[in-house]
């Protein structure tokens, strides 16, 4: 699953750019933090076991930041050629040096132990999800395509803008946060300039009640 989209590459899509990347000999880096947060029948596909070329040419970053709500423990993989990723290693070791002893032990049990807890988080993430979509789509001007998988709604607010009279997102967004209180990120940042994303990593009340501000600012400020 992508962020900000929260929308996942089909093995199709992802053999596609496979081939380009063994044509042109290029090196792989597969941010695969997502893998677990999935809400459809359709399962996380890494380009890496596509094929043994495709495996040698990928380096595969993943951690328990989000698939186990380890954010603040600061630590991750990476999987790939043993070469890479010694060298990998020595550079670290040199700039950032090393995740805690605790942090390691901490990332360990998370992965020995089962995915049940997993199961629930993704079950509220999901829940979450659902009525946050259905809210935001009857919000003057927004259109939202439901998310695969993460926690993230990435809304296009052309109509919005044309509505409220701001010219970009950043102040639409900026005005959001300093009428109503509610953050939403522009998504000018990711290259998406009629978009916001709005995460769902939070409590449901929270999530409505922010909705509901948002709605309330686009009621009172249409031109």
């Amino acid at each position: 699953p992508n962020n900000p989209t929260g929308m996942m590459y089909s093995e199709a899509e992802l053999k596609a750019i496979g081939e380009v990347c063994l044509k042109h000999h290029l090196m792989i880096i597969s941010d695969e933090i997502y893998e677990k947060l999935t809400y459809t029948d359709r399962p996380h596909v890494s380009i890496a076991q596509l094929s043994d070329e495709l495996k040698q040419q990928t380096i595969v970053i993943n951690g328990v930041s989000k698939s186990h709500a380890m954010t603040g423990w600061r630590i991750g993989y990476a999987c790939g050629d043993s070469k890479i990723i010694k060298a990998m290693t020595n550079y670290a070791s040199h700039s950032t040096s090393n995740p805690t002893t605790i942090s390691q032990y901490g990332a360990l049990a998370a992965y020995q132990a089962n995915d049940d807890e997993i199961e629930l988080m993704k079950k509220s993430f999901k829940d979450r999800l659902e009525q946050a979509y259905e809210m935001l789509n009857k919000l003057p001007g927004f259109k939202c395509i439901k998310p695969q998988g993460a926690f993230y709604l990435f809304p296009n607010v052309t109509e919005a803008l044309k509505l409220t009279g701001f010219n970009n997102v950043d102040d639409f967004a900026a005005a959001i946060l300093e009428k109503e209180k509610v953050a939403i990120i522009p998504g000018s940042g990711f290259g998406a300039p009629n978009n916001v994303r709005l995460s769902y990593a939070t409590d449901l009340d929270q999530l409505l009640e922010a909705i509901k501000r948002i709605e309330r600012f686009l009621l009172n400020n249409q031109k």
